[in-house]
């Protein structure tokens, strides 16, 4: 399926999804989310690691369901690598959905 929205250019987390808006220019531009090649995965553990030029995100999950042995196993699904601008974006546009979710739902705890 392919969806096309048009967003604010600060919705999207990438800086190459939109060039730079010239003052008094259009600030909106057209994206195509193309997800005929997407995958789901379920994560309830993340990990996050670093280096000087970029950011590397860990997903898995936890199947330790019972009590906790002298081992957890974590079953890594994903790894997630960006430069740490896109990671910034990342960051505050988590902040910024998060915040409306608390504010439209409840408080997360």
């Amino acid at each position: 399926m392919v969806r096309e929205k048009d967003v604010s250019a600060a919705t999207t987390v990438g800086n190459e999804v939109a060039p730079q808006a010239q003052p008094g220019a259009e600030d909106r531009v057209r994206v195509r989310f193309d997800d005929r090649q997407m995958a789901t995965h379920y994560a309830n553990v993340a990990n996050v690691g670093m280096s000087r030029d970029e950011v590397t995100l860990l997903f898995g999950t936890n199947q330790t369901w019972g009590g906790i042995g002298e081992e957890v196993v974590i079953q890594l699904s994903n790894r997630i690598i960006m430069t740490p601008s896109v990671a910034m974006n990342l960051m505050n546009t988590l902040q910024r959905v998060l915040q409306e979710y608390e504010e439209k739902v409840r408080k997360i705890v």
